[in-house]
């Protein structure tokens, strides 16, 4: 009796190990992995033809569509060049409304509608006569506000 469960447990062994059940789980080879997915790899050549041809094909050009960026307001920052904005300005960052805008090169003040100053006060004192009562920076520029003062922006 001990002879034939020993000969049935050995047979099932072996018909276990014959079927592959004891091997390590199943795995691919990295480049038949990407191959399945239809990825190019170059350092794997087996690829026939077709897929190699779909895999690196140049992508398709589309024409960048012109963005219409508005102008800074006084509070711009981290300014570069770029083409969206046109010949003679700078793409920029607006710290008042956190947007793209545009600023030129050379600093100008902006106009005086886009400041939105609203006129409280009758007699009012300008912070500045002239650019260099905004001494505080040399980029600063005196700039009227449409309310009878200017002010440093």
């Amino acid at each position: 009796m001990k002879s034939s469960k020993w000969l049935f447990f050995s047979f099932f062994l072996t018909q276990i190990y014959i079927s592959g059940t004891f091997m390590s789980p199943t795995s691919i080879d990295w480049c038949r992995y990407f191959q399945r997915l239809h990825i190019y790899k170059p350092e794997c050549k087996f690829y026939d033809g077709q897929i190699v041809e779909t895999a690196i094909q140049a992508p398709k050009a589309y024409p960048l569509a012109r963005i219409n960026i508005p102008q800074c307001s006084a509070h711009y920052m981290y300014c570069t060049t770029n083409n969206q904005c046109g010949p003679g300005y700078l793409r920029c960052i607006d710290m008042t409304k956190y947007r793209e805008c545009c600023a030129p090169f050379k600093r100008q003040c902006p106009p005086i509608d886009y400041l939105s100053f609203r006129c409280v006060v009758r007699d009012p004192n300008g912070w500045c006569s002239k650019d260099s009562d905004c001494s505080s920076t040399s980029n600063k520029l005196c700039c009227p506000t449409g309310c009878n003062y200017n002010i440093c922006v």
